[in-house]
């Protein structure tokens, strides 16, 4: 950039700081980061530029970014032509790089300044009374401007100062937001293709062990030890199986995809008294079922079975070992209702807002000794809500935990069958 005159000492070590922060890869990044280099034009933005021109009563405001070659008008009020149609402008013509250092560029009369005067932009833009604020990251990177300039002298109030402030504070609060959303986006592909490559990977394995152990009971099955053995190992593959769809549901679920149903008529004692025998033969004679009335219903079978299994078995985790655990089955109008509950320490009130989140552990779970994912009361949530239900939790001294699910007697209308 050459200047059409000689400048200050202070003025030339600003422009040297900052045609060094030009090219810092990392400036450059988040200026990526922001996705919105050589994007068209946005309301969002362009609502900001006019509300400067509006408030300030100025013939141009600008929203720009700066990177090492070039500034782009990301939005603006008042642009004139050709810059209205390209809106690029070559970084030798550039006065918003002189702001990278994070100092701003105000002054109400350009052709005054020591700086401003010899800058060979001011004259052909008509810039005399300027203000140029620099938009900066939390990283302290500065990403380009937010300009209001006018062709004639003008001092800058208080007012004006402070109401460029603050609209230049909600462009960047817009475009934290932006980028927050697209490291989201990125964090949840990169997730979903991990899970989806770690349980392909896993489960093929896993199937072939399960074949040689059956192979291997057929076998030997006059020999009772051997059968034993092949049962244990059958139960604890298949338990692996379910931790792996455990984990490619709660991934769907993160993702905002609930679990898909294959809805059928089904008793719901039948299948809460298969899945509780079952547990018991793990954890002993834990469990007291009690069921009111009638409860056939239309639902996923295997999912209701993994909702009991997940808030039966968390139940026994984390519950008092010495108390029963009670599940209580009822109806109410068209409304099935699945209760589990347990005694010991309750869960904390400040706990219970986030305990549904995948990947979520309370403070006692991560103390204790029990070992988990945090997957499966998110589970229970997505699995109730895919059948047009909900889950609740109450946990207290006085009456222990209490985990409620109420599902829908009928299909939900979407469900898939």
């Amino acid at each position: 950039m050459k200047f059409l005159g000689e400048l200050d000492p202070v003025a030339t070590r600003r422009t040297q700081a900052c045609n060094q922060r030009l090219t810092d890869p990392n400036r450059l990044k988040a200026i990526r980061d922001t996705g919105l280099m050589d994007t068209p034009c946005e309301e969002t933005f362009d609502r900001l530029a006019r509300l400067a021109a509006q408030i300030l009563r100025v013939p141009l405001t600008i929203v720009s970014l700066v990177d090492a070659e070039r500034q782009f008008f990301k939005a603006d009020y008042g642009l004139p032509s050709p810059f209205k149609e390209t809106r690029t402008l070559p970084i030798d013509a550039s006065l918003c790089r002189y702001t990278l250092e994070g100092e701003p560029i105000i002054s109400s009369n350009a052709l005054a300044d020591p700086f401003l005067k010899f800058h060979p932009s001011t004259g052909p833009w008509g810039i005399v009374a300027i203000i140029v604020l620099p938009l900066i990251n939390a990283d302290g990177h500065v990403l380009g401007t937010f300009c209001a300039i006018q062709p004639s002298v003008r001092e800058w109030t208080d007012h004006d100062l402070t109401v460029m402030r603050e609209l230049t504070a909600s462009i960047m609060t817009e475009i934290n937001l932006r980028e927050q959303i697209l490291k989201m986006k990125a964090e949840q592909n990169l997730r979903e293709t991990f899970v989806a490559a770690l349980t392909h990977d896993l489960r093929t394995p896993l199937a072939s062990s399960k074949l040689h152990v059956q192979l291997l009971g057929r076998r030997h099955a006059d020999m009772p030890t051997v059968q034993s053995a092949v049962t244990r190992v059958t139960q604890s593959l298949d338990r692996a199986e379910r931790m792996i769809q455990d984990l490619l549901d709660a991934s769907a679920i993160k993702a905002g995809r609930l679990t898909s149903l294959k809805m059928s008529p089904c008793e719901v004692h039948e299948i809460t008294a298969q899945a509780l025998q079952e547990l018991a033969a793990v954890h002993g004679e834990r469990f007291v079922l009690r069921a009111e009335g009638e409860l056939q219903m239309v639902a996923d079978s295997n999912g209701l079975r993994r909702i009991v299994e997940n808030l039966a078995s968390n139940a026994v985790k984390y519950g008092s070992p010495d108390t029963p655990i009670e599940v209580v089955l009822g109806r109410s109008d068209d409304e099935v209702t699945l209760r589990v509950k347990n005694r010991g320490n309750p869960i904390p009130e400040s706990e219970l807002r986030t305990i549904f989140e995948p990947f979520h552990r309370t403070r006692s779970a991560k103390d204790s000794s029990q070992k988990g994912w945090g997957l499966g009361l998110p589970l229970v949530r997505g699995l109730a809500e895919a059948h047009g239900g909900t889950v609740t939790v109450t946990s207290s001294f006085q009456d222990g935990t209490c985990f409620t699910v109420t599902l829908p007697s009928a299909p939900p209308q979407g469900a898939v069958h």
